[in-house]
């Protein structure tokens, strides 16, 4: 269809009735905007046999071409004066995005308050949202030897050394069954050209073929067996009622609670065994792309290669070959974080999500802003699959929803026994620092304590793992003589002190600038660093031990690709005999040697403003004790904290998470938080400050008239009041929970309507549960 026949299409159905076009197809497609609407195309007839429902196409919109996905069938009723244009192109490198997974974006586009066409974006390959992403694959040519009885001798070979050389590698590769083999290994092996392989094909001694290329991680990463593992009595009992569930075919969800060191994994392990052995799939969810390597090793010890892994430092091309191979059924198993979730699996029968607790599960910018957590229940629900939540500090949500019998509470308090011997959770000490006389300048972290457990470790070739969660040298540098610190120009924060580059940095957008000689306020050179970072700990920590050998894990040690494998693996090896780091090294990692935990700033994050600050501290603080001791050596955690008396360092140091719960549900309880109430958090965004906070003030004063039954905080400045140069203001409303989300969706889309278009730069943010209100 020509572009001229667009216009007498859009006349003919105005005029005409559409039963004088009954053999047109149509079909309706969401695209990667935040527009929450479907838009109605025509398939050319060449395309007709190709376009079905979950199909990437490239569309026309506007002036624009745009990667979109048909979501079903259309009609002529559908067509408006401005649709019908045809479909420009076809993906068929891309497998069809499974029905169910379509539904489930779906719900995460009408739950999170966004579009279809932004959710569905969430569950394609980075990238497929461009109408050139078509050609990702990529194509490899092998070279191969033709079948037995069509092979010629190479004495018929009318030409030299070269050919008869490359036929036989060819026939030494065969026999060690390597074949086929890539062209350009051929080539690096043998010598020659491309162009003497196709005059070898021409006369028949070899053919090539132009095969995909997998680049996932789980090619070719194969693992020895795991060993035999004898299971304690929680284990059996956890794993009997989740096998039940998964037997009975029906959706059910448990919250497994296990003590750090209870083997939680060999529960997902036996699990999913039982899953796969009754044909059906499996999705494991992790928290942080550092424990990827370790979970990914775990598991394929026991499933070989049926395992894929999906996660953001993977290349474009590794995670399109990963998702490629799940949606074709040649990985069974996905495992990665948040993102896996909307994997295109087919089947699925149980969905794990570890440390279920992790705010990293949460979607923050851009759109869909998403909990891969309560995403797997939804989606376990709708495919009639069991759902795991396992944590050792479950969220307060989650324990809630195990009290009412949302979900089955699943208790391992126990850690797996060390050859037949109970073993037990570490040896918590308080470091008091206030008694700490040489930290009163604040230019040392590690008490004298800390210092002395460490020498201990070396002398016995044990290893510690200390927690900072600042990562840099300073987080704060300052002025002695009138306070100034530098801020970013284009947030409101104050730079961070970066020793390796010399220069400041901003934690937020990025921006770096140089040190200063004098202060910005009164130009005196009184310029000091104050406050400790993962950098400075570690400068420290070679000075008072110069023997020590460290290996730091913060944001700037793990940017390049396999960073984290590579630390993680140096350390297993024992090639370390400290690991320092921010939250990473706190959650999920298993080393026998280690045997000494030290938190160096217990109390950090316990003033941040925000309802889960203190829930956030005893999970860190509680999870990273649990790496020491895992073995059959007792372990050790020193925590220093200028507030030994707080709660919650108090429950921590007794590994108490009952008490912890009682005592942060009665505050949540009496304010209405969660989980008592439900959150939504409304965020303008502009690059004038008092615009800004006038479009907040007037969608507060609609929504007031919309929501009469909902509490509301705000609009006030954002905790960072201005993020990449743009100011921000925000509100809070709280829902009770007798309130229907449907309810709640509904008021805020007609408030949307009645504030209108925003002006050109200025923004608005809907975040639905959200986990850190900054």
């Amino acid at each position: 269809m020509t572009h001229g026949c667009h216009l007498k299409l859009y006349l003919a159905v105005e005029i005409f009735p559409t039963s004088l076009f009954p053999s047109l197809h149509i079909v309706r497609v969401i695209l990667p905007l935040p527009i929450d609407r479907a838009y109605s195309y025509v398939v050319p007839e060449h395309f007709s046999h190709l376009v079905r429902p979950g199909r990437r196409v490239v569309v026309p919109f506007g002036k624009r071409k745009l990667a979109g996905i048909v979501v079903e069938e259309g009609s002529l009723e559908d067509l408006k004066g401005y649709e019908g244009k045809e479909i420009l192109d076809v993906d068929m490198e891309l497998p069809l995005l499974p029905a169910e997974v379509l539904r489930l974006t779906k719900w995460i586009a009408t739950y999170y308050m966004c579009s279809w066409g932004e959710a569905a974006r969430a569950a394609l390959p980075p990238g497929s949202a461009a109408p050139s992403a078509r050609s990702r694959a990529r194509m490899v040519a092998m070279v191969s030897l033709p079948k037995e009885k069509h092979r010629k001798p190479p004495s018929d070979l009318p030409t030299g050394a070269r050919q008869q050389a490359i036929l036989e590698q060819l026939r030494i590769w065969d026999a060690a069954e390597k074949l086929p083999m890539p062209q350009t290994e051929v080539l690096a092996e043998c010598g020659g050209t491309a162009a003497t392989l196709r005059r070898m094909e021409e006369l028949g001694y070899l053919e090539i073929d132009v095969e995909m290329m997998d680049r996932s991680e789980a090619s070719g990463l194969n693992a020895t067996p795991d060993k035999d593992i004898s299971l304690h009595a929680e284990q059996r009992h956890a794993i009997g009622a989740i096998t039940y569930q998964l037997d009975s075919g029906k959706f059910g969800c448990f919250l497994l609670h296990g003590v750090t060191g209870s083997g939680k994994t060999e529960v997902y392990l036996r699990a999913l065994k039982h899953a796969r052995d009754a044909g059906k799939t499996g999705i494991v969810l992790v928290p942080e792309i550092s424990l990827t390597p370790q979970t990914v090793r775990r598991f394929r010890r026991r499933f070989g290669d049926d395992v894929a892994v999906l996660h953001s430092r993977m290349s474009h091309g590794e995670r399109y070959d990963a998702w490629r191979g799940i949606g074709e059924g040649r990985y069974p198993i996905v495992i990665g974080p948040r993102s896996a979730i909307l994997a295109p699996m087919k089947n699925p029968g149980l969905i794990i999500v570890d440390e279920e607790h992790e705010a990293s599960y949460k979607q923050y910018d851009p759109a869909p802003r998403y909990n891969a957590r309560d995403v797997a229940v939804i989606r376990a629900m709708n495919t009639g699959a069991t759902c795991v939540l396992g944590s050792a500090t479950p969220s307060l949500e989650s324990l809630a929803n195990a009290r009412s019998g949302k979900y089955q509470l699943l208790e391992m308090p126990e850690r797996v026994p060390i050859e037949g011997t109970p073993a037990t959770l570490p040896r918590v000490q308080m470091v008091d620092l206030r008694n700490e006389k040489a930290l009163s300048n604040r230019k040392e972290a590690l008490s004298s304590i800390l210092i002395e457990a460490i020498e201990k470790r070396i002398e016995r070739k044990e290893q510690a793992i200390l927690l900072l969660n600042r990562r840099g040298f300073s987080p704060v540098m300052e002025c002695t003589s009138c306070g100034w610190v530098p801020e970013c120009h284009d947030c409101s924060v104050s730079m961070v002190y970066h020793k390796p580059l010399h220069h400041l940095r901003c934690h937020y957008c990025g921006r770096t600038e140089r040190v200063p000689n004098v202060c910005g306020s009164c130009n005196l050179p009184t310029l000091d660093f104050a406050g400790t970072g993962t950098q400075r700990l570690e400068e420290e920590l070679q000075s008072k031990i110069p023997s020590v050998r460290i290996l730091r894990m913060d944001l700037d040690t793990t940017s390049e690709k396999g960073a984290h494998h590579t630390i993680l693996d140096q350390f297993g090896k024992g090639k370390a005999d400290v690991l320092l780091g921010t939250q990473m090294v706190a959650k999920g990692l298993d080393f026998e040697r280690v045997t000494l935990v030290g938190i160096i700033h217990a109390e950090a994050g316990l003033m941040l403003p925000d309802i889960r600050a203190e829930e956030r501290v005893f999970q860190l603080l509680t999870q990273v004790a649990g790496r020491a001791g895992r073995a059959d050596i007792e372990g050790e955690v020193l925590l220093q904290s200028r507030q030994p008396g707080h709660p919650i360092i108090q429950y921590a140091l007794k590994h108490d998470y009952l008490g912890f719960a009682e005592y942060a549900l009665e505050t949540r309880n009496a304010l209405g938080y969660p989980p008592a109430g439900r959150l939504v958090s409304i965020t303008f965004s502009g690059p004038d400050n008092e615009k800004t906070e006038a479009l907040a003030i007037k969608w507060r004063h609609i929504v007031d008239t919309k929501l009469d039954i909902v509490g509301r905080l705000g609009p006030s400045p954002a905790f960072i009041h201005k993020l990449k140069n743009r100011y921000r203001h925000q509100i809070l409303l709280k829902i009770p929970n007798s309130v229907p989300s449907s309810h709640v969706r509904k008021a805020l889309l007609k408030t949307n309507k009645a504030l209108g278009t925003l002006p050109q730069n200025y923004r608005m943010a809907i975040d639905v549960d959200p986990i850190g209100i900054v």
